[in-house]
């Protein structure tokens, strides 16, 4: 019927050759539709420049602020901004302070990230 968790509760995961720590809440929560997960960066952390195959995201901003680059333009992002970002498009997030951000991708689709090579 539901699943409840609490985001401190679900321990951080390192993630080779991804800087900000995860916190995988989908999971704990084990959704059918989508994929949720939490991610904490450290002042000037910056995430793969990335799209994905299937999955549109939504990313709330928790706390903290971040500059997100999208297709090349800049956006500012603080705390309470939420975003939605097409499957198809470029990006990549860079914290301005320590800064934590939820990110849901729909559908539910593992591994659907595809990283720029540089």
């Amino acid at each position: 019927m539901y699943t409840h968790r609490t985001i401190d509760d679900v321990d951080p995961q390192e993630i080779e050759g991804i800087e900000p720590r995860l916190r995988a809440i989908g999971y704990e929560l084990r959704p059918d539709e989508m994929r949720p997960s939490v991610w904490e960066y450290a002042a000037g952390e910056s995430n793969n420049r990335h799209r994905q195959g299937e999955q549109e995201e939504l990313y709330v901003v928790l706390s903290g602020s971040f500059e997100m680059e999208i297709e090349g333009e800049r956006i500012d992002l603080a705390e309470g901004d939420v975003i939605v970002v097409e499957p198809d498009a470029w990006r990549r997030l860079t914290a301005r302070e320590d800064s934590r951000l939820l990110v849901v991708g729909a559908p539910n689709v593992p591994d659907d990230g595809i990283v720029y090579e540089e």
